[in-house]
């Protein structure tokens, strides 16, 4: 099932999103999106829509089993602040 949440972006929505994609990529992920919405995945598949400069919401697609969305929520939004 999927998990939806949205999140606040405190710094420029751009390189707050590079500094995201680069995380994700140099942990084996894969990341394609721009300012609008975009994809990501890896050990947790899941994509996102920008709703406006300073908001974001993501929705979790896949994640593995043992792994509470709660703390897959956590650990995502500690990327964007």
């Amino acid at each position: 099932m999927a998990h939806t949440f949205k999140v606040l972006i405190n710094n420029d929505l751009s390189s707050t999103l590079k500094k995201v994609e680069k995380a994700i990529v140099e942990n084996g992920g894969k990341f394609k999106g721009d300012t609008n919405k975009g994809e990501f995945s890896g050990k947790i598949k899941g994509n996102y829509v920008v709703f406006s400069k300073d908001k974001v919401k993501i929705t979790i697609t896949r994640k593995p089993f043992v792994v509470p969305s709660r703390k897959i929520e956590s650990a995502i939004r500690e990327y964007f602040t």
